[in-house]
């Protein structure tokens, strides 16, 4: 069994003899990037090009009205008035737009999430992966995926009860304190519970694809899998956190200057479809395989040659 230096050792070595692992969060990018401009032109041609020009200038004009006061100012009051008289005769199709633009996106995005996993499993096992995984196992997963993810969302959602307490409390008289009080308390208590889910609840992914199980099952298993290893679940998630907090430490230097905001957000996109999605991947699937499948007696893929 590997240790978390050597799964992410590892497991960089076979991202790096495997670039093609960063195809499918390049196909993510452009299938959603196109996704969204058929929607987009769906929406036009439903509520008129006109229409559709007159709304963008005027969300544009409350934009530009913000950022040259810094707060509300009244031009950004009166577009704004303007922008919703005409966009209320067709509140009804942008809910419809917006519903379908979050779902088919989601699923695109599940889509390639799955096939990603199954291309890094493939990978990590045979020292090898292709296109056609991608689409396999997409093909195999995607809905199974999908649902789990909505299933996992209501159960974050579900950490609302801890607000219950402080809401209940501001209907009573003479204890506006203690509302609050118990208000912030839940607040820290559902930011807890959120974070507890997110390290527990992040082998699920992997767990269903990998094993090749159904929603409620695959959450399950993602979950047996931290109890089972929560240290190693808890490392790994520690070292997502630490090169978020890095890109982010980073970014903040070039967030000074408008040009240089633009030019970093460009970069660190390629970085994270290119480099850091993919090698995360692939490190999360080697730390499943080895903790589980490798442990039943399949062969993985031989380790990264030891420097010299």
């Amino acid at each position: 069994m590997e240790r978390i230096g050597e799964v992410l050792r590892n497991g960089a070595y076979t991202w790096k003899q495997n670039p093609i692992l960063c195809a499918p969060f390049v196909l993510d990018t452009f299938v959603r990037f196109l996704f969204f401009m058929i929607v987009l032109a769906g929406l036009v041609a439903v509520i008129g090009t006109d229409l559709f020009m007159a709304i963008g200038s005027g969300i544009s004009e409350i934009m530009q009205a913000s950022q040259n006061t810094g707060e509300p100012s009244i031009e950004a009051a009166e577009a704004m008035v303007e922008v919703y008289q005409l966009a209320v005769p067709f509140t009804g199709v942008f809910v419809v737009a917006l519903i379908i633009l979050g779902i088919g996106s989601a699923l695109i995005r599940t889509f390639f999430e799955v096939g990603a996993v199954g291309m890094a499993k493939n990978a990590t096992m045979t020292g090898a992966t292709r296109m056609n995984d991608l689409f396999w196992y997409g093909r195999r997963n995607t809905v199974s995926l999908f649902l789990a993810n909505i299933v996992i969302a209501l159960i974050f959602l579900a950490g609302i009860v801890f607000l219950v307490p402080g809401i209940l409390l501001l209907d009573a008289p003479d204890s506006s304190e203690v509302a609050i009080a118990a208000f912030a308390i839940g607040i820290i208590l559902w930011i807890g519970y959120a974070i507890v889910l997110s390290i527990g609840l992040a082998p699920v992914t992997y767990a269903l694809v990998i094993d090749n199980k159904g929603p409620i099952e695959g959450i399950e298993r993602g979950w047996k899998f931290f109890s089972s290893h929560k240290l190693d679940v808890f490392l790994m998630w520690l070292v997502m956190f630490a090169i978020s907090m890095l890109i982010f430490t980073v970014g903040q230097i070039f967030f000074m200057h408008p040009v240089t905001t633009v030019i970093w957000q460009f970069v660190v996109t390629l970085i994270n479809i290119c480099i850091l999605m993919p090698l995360i991947t692939v490190w999360w699937t080697r730390l499943y395989l080895d903790r589980e499948t490798l442990a039943a007696g399949i062969p993985a893929q031989a380790p990264a040659p030891a420097q010299v």
